[in-house]
């Protein structure tokens, strides 16, 4: 095919080894065999026989060699993509002589090495990719002379070092993705940095260290910020506020603190403005402060909340309640106190709510059970009293349930059993008492159910034993009475069955022999 220019076979299955030959077409302009599952090697003088070409798209196959070294025949190529493959050794130097680059993806390989720093030489550039790689050094200080640059995307290497001051100098930049390196220093600080361009800064999992610059509030059209995961210190910035088309902030993971003297998040009031943000994660951060009801005023569009560990103190705001859109709201293992608001029966969205680790008292409210989405509750290790509702039963997508050591008291409601998604039931270590009625209904789902330590009655229902998912059984410490079940016997998938510290009579059924998977048996401290 002589006279060939464009050769497109990707997304197919093709396997074996590249076919050399393909190179000795002097016309081909654009090759693509992306994605399928070609190995073997390329020519070191990629383009010795067709010095026309243009693109060369070859990412995700297995090409399993070194980068191709001799590219001094390639004058024309324009976008290079290598990246998904098993490529190794270190980025050539020759690749800073390929003046009309303006696409290089080397991600996803096991490049090893430092960036050259020749490919500041490509002032074309508009991405350079090398994620996921092995690629050790620093950053090259002069990258600042790529003025056409778009995205950068360093993230999973081994960097190390600090960011060059100059790369926030490149206007055009629209993505910046450094995270899961080994990255020090301060973030660079207001110098006058606009970024007018800048939509992703993707930081974190590195080792930052200093303040959260305030110039970010300078970059406008910024989309997302993840800088999780690092030593960044101080207060988080009120002026993130301006930032009007953010959807995700990421700032977990750091030593991030409230404003001086603010006994309220002031930094969430002023996020309230920021009328697009989907997710906020503030956790492990020594925040110490307390939730400001302006949380209310926040957008619609807010789905999700992460705020556990963070030392939060003082009450669950009134006016968390309007947030309809919500979907995730977590406050586990912090400081909170006082009753759980029955405004939050306005969280119509909501499918997870992790209360967990805190000080909360009063009663479940009854509003609780409007939460038709939910499918996930965690109130334990809280100081909750009262009776589980009735109307839990409303519930009916709930997945997990986790209660345990509260101070709840009264029997177990007879319709929670009718809760046909439930996965795990945790009622242990409260005050729970009564009987488990015979009238329980069969559940088809359930993996796991703990009611231990608590003061429940009279007989186990056999019906347990139709709970044929059951892997996880923990009865343990109550004041059953009379015989085991032979039912238990066909719960096949049981891995755990812990009976002791009750006042079960009568013999161990025979039927117990045929669980196959059980691991850990425990029926002492009875009367067998």
């Amino acid at each position: 095919m002589s006279s060939l220019e464009f050769l497109n076979l990707q997304y197919n299955s093709f396997t074996g080894p590249f076919p050399h030959a393909i190179f000795n077409i002097s016309s081909l302009t654009i090759v693509s065999l992306s994605k399928n599952h070609i190995s073997g090697t390329l020519p070191i003088n990629l383009c010795r026989y067709c010095p026309n070409l243009q693109v060369l798209y070859l990412s995700h196959n297995e090409f399993n060699m070194r980068l191709p070294s001799q590219m001094n025949y390639c004058r024309e190529i324009v976008e290079l993509s290598l990246s998904g493959n098993k490529f190794d050794g270190s980025i050539p130097e020759s690749y800073g002589s390929l003046e009309k680059l303006e696409y290089l993806a080397l991600g996803g390989n096991n490049l090893t090495g430092n960036i050259p720093p020749t490919v500041s030489n490509l002032s074309r550039l508009y991405e350079f990719g090398i994620e996921s790689n092995n690629i050790e050094g620093r950053i090259p200080s002069d990258l600042w002379r790529l003025p056409n640059l778009l995205v950068l995307n360093f993230e999973q290497n081994y960097l190390v070092g600090e960011i060059p001051q100059s790369l926030f100098n490149i206007s055009s930049l629209q993505q910046i993705s450094l995270a899961n390196n080994s990255l020090s220093g301060n973030l660079p600080l207001d110098f006058g940095f606009s970024c007018p361009n800048l939509e992703i800064l993707l930081f974190g999992q590195n080792k930052f260290s200093g303040p959260i610059p305030s110039f970010l509030s300078n970059c406008s059209k910024l989309i997302e910020i993840d800088i999780n995961s690092n030593l960044l210190s101080g207060p988080i910035p009120t002026s993130l506020g301006n930032l009007k088309y953010l959807q995700d902030l990421f700032l977990n993971k750091n030593q991030l603190t409230g404003e001086p003297q603010e006994r309220e998040l002031s930094f969430l009031s002023s996020l309230s403005n920021c009328r697009f943000l989907d997710t906020l994660s503030i956790s492990f951060n020594p925040l110490d402060i307390s939730l400001p009801d302006s949380i209310g005023n926040f957008s619609t569009s807010l789905r999700n909340i992460y705020a556990f560990e963070s030392q939060i103190k003082g009450h669950i705001p009134v006016g968390i309640g309007s947030l309809k859109g919500l979907t995730t709201l977590v406050l586990g293992n912090n400081n909170l106190i006082g009753n759980i608001p029955p405004t939050i029966g306005g969280l119509e969205g909501l499918q997870r709510l992790y209360l967990y680790g805190n000080k909360i008292e009063g009663f479940i409210p009854k509003d609780m059970c409007q939460l038709k989405n939910l499918g996930e509750l965690y109130l334990s290790n809280n100081k909750i009293s009262g009776s589980i509702p009735n109307c839990i039963s409303n519930l009916n997508l709930l997945q997990k349930l986790f209660l345990r050591s509260n101070r709840l008291e009264s029997s177990i409601p007879l319709n929670l059993w009718s809760l046909e998604n439930l996965l795990i039931l945790d009622l242990s270590s409260n005050f729970l008492t009564g009987n488990l009625s015979p009238n329980m209904k069969k559940m088809d789902v359930i993996e796991q159910v703990d009611i231990s330590q608590n003061q429940i009655t009279g007989n186990i229902p056999s019906i347990i034993g139709a709970f044929e998912s059951l892997s996880y059984l923990d009865l343990s410490r109550n004041s059953f009475q009379g015989g085991i079940p032979q039912s238990f016997g066909d719960l096949k998938g049981l891995d755990v069955l812990n009976l002791s510290y009750n006042n079960l009579s009568g013999v161990i059924p025979k039927s117990l022999e045929a669980l196959p998977y059980l691991k850990y048996l425990n029926v002492s401290f009875n009367k067998l």
